[in-house]
């Protein structure tokens, strides 16, 4: 049985999902409650200034008051803004996206950005969106550092492996293809995807590892249009990749929130640290 808590969370994430808003029905749906439960939660929500309705009988959307919440959070945990100097510094000499990735409570999501590229072609905001492990490269890097058995397993609780909808042309549709990928993976120390996560777009990353223990804490990734980059252009990114992600675990040692979870953030890597 859900608790109050899980419902009303599935409820939010429901309404996360349709930023221009759902009606009652469908976010009764989304979340798999009566819509006599939905409508008592989103009533209490409002009230907390968390949910908006559009007049009495209109759709229902979330305000702006968990993303602040959520940003004041990391804001106060610090360790994002002692990262997004080597964030900016990458973005502007490689002249693209780059994305921060991190581990916590075995999510993986993109948490941190900084836009090198200039105006018409090129990836804007994903922030808070989830990783899909096994299309984008910081998936793959992240699902390598697991035995093969764990990753699989991983990747069958998000339930997205061979649905066609979710990917590219070039996506990974079975366990077997998937199982070999990751060998590749963990030999070369990096992970590239290409015309998977979307078509058209292309990303190069390498694991962010704890100083002393190994841990996996999350990932960093350089994201592209295709237009722009063949697959060996992007390998010959890897060194600056692993130069700025080394920084970037040495500052995040110092944030509070980063001692308080190294060790059980992630398991020690399995990859090898392969320099191209």
């Amino acid at each position: 049985m859900r608790s109050a808590i899980d419902r009303t969370f599935d409820l939010i994430e429901a309404l996360a999902a349709h930023p221009d808003g759902i009606s009652l029905a469908e976010a009764a749906r989304g979340a798999r409650l009566s819509k006599s439960t939905a409508h008592r939660l989103l009533a209490d929500m409002i009230v907390r200034g968390l949910v908006r309705q559009n007049g009495p009988n209109g759709e229902y959307s979330l305000t702006l008051e968990i993303a602040l919440l959520a940003f004041r959070y990391l804001s106060n945990v610090g360790f994002l803004n002692l990262l997004q100097p080597d964030l900016d510094q990458l973005a502007a000499e490689v002249g693209e996206l780059v994305r921060l990735s991190w581990l916590e409570g075995g999510r993986l999501a993109i948490v941190g950005e900084s836009q090198g590229a200039k105006p018409g072609l090129r990836f804007d905001a994903n922030l808070g969106r989830p990783v899909v492990l096994h299309t984008m490269a910081v998936g793959k890097v992240y699902l390598a550092t697991m035995g093969h058995q764990e990753a699989l397993e991983t990747v069958r609780a998000q339930a997205l492996l061979g649905k066609v909808e979710d990917g590219g042309p070039n996506a990974i549709q079975t366990e077997a293809e998937l199982e070999v990928e990751l060998t590749r993976v963990q030999k070369q120390g990096y992970a590239i995807a290409y015309d998977e996560a979307d078509l058209g777009a292309a990303a190069v990353a390498v694991p962010i590892l704890g100083k002393e223990t190994k841990a996996f804490f999350g990932g960093l990734a350089i994201v592209v249009p295709t237009a722009r980059w063949t697959p060996a252009g992007l390998a010959d990114l890897v060194p600056l990749l692993h130069e700025s992600a080394a920084k970037i675990a040495r500052k995040a040692a110092a944030s509070p929130f980063c001692r308080r979870s190294e060790g059980n953030v992630g398991r020690a890597s399995g990859i090898s640290g392969v320099r191209r």
